[in-house]
Parts: C-alpha cells; structure tokens; sequence
C-alpha cells in the first residue's frame, strides 16, 4: 500500500521515545521482531476522531460493525495504525469493509508518500488519491492487509475470496511523512471492474463516510 519518493531526508534529530523504541525491536538473529504497539485512537459509536492536518474526524455508517484496532511497526520503516468495521451476513461471511490506516514515516527513515499515479477526487471537500484493485489472491506475508484480513478473521470473520476495493488517501501536509488511508471493500466475483462499476462503487464508499473538517 505504501509507494515512497526518494529525496526527502529525515530529520537528524530522532526523539528520544523513537530511539528507546527502536531499541526495544533489536532482537536475536533468530526471534521474530516485536512490532506492536498501543493504539493511539478510539472509536465511539462508529466515530474515529484523529485530528490529523485538516481532517477532525471520520464517522462510518452504523450499518457497519466496529471489528477492531491494531498499530503495529510497518516494515520496519513506518508506525501503522488500522481501525476496521465491517457489514458481514449471518453466516459472518464479509460483504462491506471500510479498513482506516494512520500511517507515518519512522523518524528514522528517509522517503514520503507518493500518490502522484492515482486518480485525485474530492470527498465532503477532502482532496483523495483514489486507486482501485481487485484482490484474487491471498495477501503478501507481512503486507498490511495481511494484517488487516488478520484482524478480521480473529473476530470470527470470513474474508471474501474474491473483492474490490478503493484505497483513498489523504496527505495532511506538505512533507507527504503522514497518511489517513481509507480501503472500502466489497465482495464480488474475481474480475477486472469497468470505468463504471468503479464509479458506483466510489460513489458508495462515500456514501457510508461522514469525513469532518477541522474548527
């Protein structure tokens, strides 16, 4: 999910907290890493506040069930945080999924976000790079969707095996260090989807969003 510019320098002043942090994931050759962390925020009632750049907060139709929240150290070069709800059928099979991510580059680590290739739309007066895929295969080992399906399926739920999604993203300034990502999911036969399916499906990932500005 994360496409990076090179020729951003990172600052050389890394905060103290991240340098104990980082510390604490130096591990034996052999251990497995330790990349979780405390989650920094807490829906209520389907409400996400964030206060990150411009964007107060984010409210999913309460048609959708709060499923959990995770953060974690992405590939070793970005601090992630996922939130997901979901609209499953009686047999907790996933129909809708909306997959919001807090992510920053670690001080440690040089690039920014690059979204320059996806199509930009505005959303409730928020400017998103809007990127669709269809998922055929099971996620990448490590990838954060992997992690997201994960979470979804330690709540008892069933990933479609067949789904499209668009990923919007909000860069909240002008370093592009900082990204919200909002995945809204749905499942479907595999298969490419035309210009139009497309459109629909943006038009009803916006639909179950209320994204507030800001005072």
């Amino acid at each position: 999910m994360r496409q990076l510019r090179s020729g951003i320098v990172a600052s050389l002043l890394v905060p103290w907290c991240w340098t104990a942090l980082l510390a604490q994931l130096q591990l034996p050759h052999d251990a497995e890493p330790i990349d979780t962390l405390p989650i920094r925020y807490r829906p209520v009632a389907n409400l996400l506040e964030l206060r990150v750049g411009a964007l107060h907060s984010i409210e999913v139709a309460p048609a959708f069930a709060y499923v959990g929240g995770q953060r974690f150290i992405l590939g070793g070069s970005a601090d992630a945080e996922q939130h997901l709800f979901a609209v499953a059928d009686s047999s907790r099979a996933v129909q809708r999924l909306y997959w919001i991510q807090i992510e920053e580059r670690l001080p440690t680590q040089a690039g920014s976000y690059d979204y320059s290739a996806d199509s930009a739309v505005s959303i409730q007066g928020f400017s998103l790079a809007a990127n669709f895929r269809t998922y055929t295969t099971p996620p990448a080992a490590g990838s954060d969707r992997a992690r997201a399906f994960a979470l979804v399926a330690g709540q008892r739920y069933q990933m479609p095996e067949g789904a499209t999604r668009v990923r919007l993203v909000y860069l909240p300034d002008a370093t592009a260090r900082r990204e919200i990502m909002i995945v809204y999911l749905e499942a479907t036969p595999a298969g490419p989807a035309d210009v139009g399916s497309r459109a629909a499906q943006l038009s009803r990932a916006g639909q179950g969003l209320i994204l507030r500005a800001r005072p």
